[in-house]
């Protein structure tokens, strides 16, 4: 799977991803959600879209005893999207984390609203360049 491959790319320094903690991130590219992507922390659902490949984000998802199902953020994304995105959910994670706070705790906390906006950080800053061009003109 060539998300996977990308996310493990970005992410293949094993003290930072000791330093993270516990984070389960879960992909599924199939209509019967095999790689259970809404029970994972953070959660990819490949979906076609017109016979192209995109990607929905969920969070907030865990296993367990505090099972729960995590929630869909927003729009789809492309799949030359994804590392970034995950990066930046990451990131949003590692700078409002307290002391020994997991993910799952840390976005249970903040809920979703500073994850999505870093989710959508790179997209929304594409759309406001491309609109600053055209005002330009």
């Amino acid at each position: 799977m060539p998300i996977a491959k990308a996310i493990q790319e970005r992410f293949d320094d094993l003290d930072y991803l000791f330093d993270l903690g516990d984070i389960s991130l879960n992909i599924s590219g199939c209509i019967n959600s095999c790689g259970h992507h809404h029970v994972g922390n953070i959660g990819v659902l490949g979906v076609d879209k017109d016979g192209e490949e995109w990607y929905q984000i969920t969070l907030g998802g865990e296993q367990g005893n505090d099972a729960a199902i995590g929630k869909v953020i927003g729009p789809s994304f492309y799949a030359d999207e994804i590392p970034d995105v995950i990066t930046n959910v990451i990131n949003t994670y590692v700078s409002n984390r307290s002391e020994d706070e997991s993910f799952i705790q840390t976005y249970r906390r903040l809920v979703v609203a500073p994850f999505k906006e870093a989710a959508y950080k790179n997209k929304n800053e594409d759309k406001n360049e491309k609109t600053v061009g055209k005002d330009a003109s």
